[in-house]
């Protein structure tokens, strides 16, 4: 697909501002991306690219092979979350009275998806029913129809299209209830469908494409991504969004990179270890990358790699304070 070109000086222009954004002390920015008041950085650059109706109106078009044209049609009703997690699911939205979408973005495989669905999809109906007292008389309730969607970019050989059902979490048994859940590989320079369906998946999987590419060629994850995003506004590729929005892009992706790589660091350790301290070695180590490599408080970090409850006091005797 040909990459829309735009004028050169413009493009200079548009990439000295992004070079002085990018000066701004890491110590700001994480101190913006934790901030209670600004909810944006605490999206993925997924959800905070999907907000936008026009686009998240012509990816659900992809997914269900449908036809909508008017943004009218469309209600986002994702549901809140607190702190870190700006929100509970990454996207879900009502189209007509026809459909109820669910959209995960993942870049790690999670076969546990059914089950999460299910919990969010219950809620979500939940709040479509105005007078609850309908729930106990006799005419059935009619909801649009649930459709359950991830979409993967990791790093993991995965097939371009795959189903997960809950009925696997009880040994197959498919009589008491399922739900089944659709993945798709949208890694860029995959014959993946959608790509080609919607043109705002495909220029975000191109976006996260170049990133991957400067790492893998040695880059360090700040060059990657600002030479991501010049990139991509010279080739008129995400090009209005990233010139409106090249900050937070560069902060979120430098987050969600750096959460990915701490939480993996904490897999592995966890898994080499093979007993429970070698999995409090694993997460000791992701905080540890965390607060060094982000600039963050050990709350901070522990609130970033989602450890609550007693766990916080363990982790933070642990680590001595």
């Amino acid at each position: 697909m040909k990459h829309r070109q735009i004028n050169a000086a413009w493009g200079l222009a548009v990439w000295v501002e992004v070079k002085v954004k990018r000066r701004e002390s890491v110590e700001e920015g994480n101190e913006k991306l934790f901030s209670l008041g600004n909810k944006q950085y605490r999206d993925s650059v997924f959800c905070h690219y999907f907000k936008d109706k026009v686009r998240l109106l012509s990816l659900c078009n992809a997914i269900l092979d449908t036809d909508y044209k008017d943004i009218a049609d469309l209600t986002i009703t994702t549901l809140p979350g607190t702190f870190f997690n700006a929100q509970k699911n990454d996207i879900s939205c009502k189209l007509g009275d026809r459909f109820l979408v669910l959209v995960e973005h993942q870049t790690t495989v999670n076969d546990n998806m059914p089950f999460r669905c299910l919990s969010y999809v219950t809620e979500l109906l939940n709040n479509l029913i105005e007078d609850k007292r309908k729930l106990y008389r006799h005419k059935l309730i009619m909801f649009p129809v649930p459709e359950f969607v991830v979409l993967y970019n990791g790093k993991e050989d995965e097939p371009l299209k795959k189903e997960m059902r809950l009925s696997d979490a009880f040994g197959g048994d498919r009589h008491s209830i399922e739900l089944v859940v659709t993945a798709y590989n949208i890694n860029y320079g995959l014959e993946q469908p959608l790509l080609e369906k919607c043109i705002y998946l495909h220029d975000y999987s191109f976006f996260v494409g170049k990133v991957k590419a400067g790492v893998g060629e040695g880059k360090a994850i700040d060059e990657a991504i600002t030479n991501a995003v010049k990139y991509c506004i010279e080739n008129g590729v995400m090009k209005d969004y990233l010139e409106e929005n090249a900050k937070e892009v560069f902060t979120l992706t430098r987050m969600e990179w750096n959460i990915d790589d701490a939480k993996v660091a904490w897999e592995e350790e966890a898994w080499e270890g093979g007993r429970n301290e070698g999995r409090n070695e694993g997460i000791l180590f992701s905080i540890k990358t965390l607060m060094k490599s982000m600039n963050l408080s050990l709350e901070k970090a522990m609130d970033a790699l989602q450890i609550s409850g007693d766990d916080r006091k363990k982790y933070t005797e642990l680590m001595g304070v």
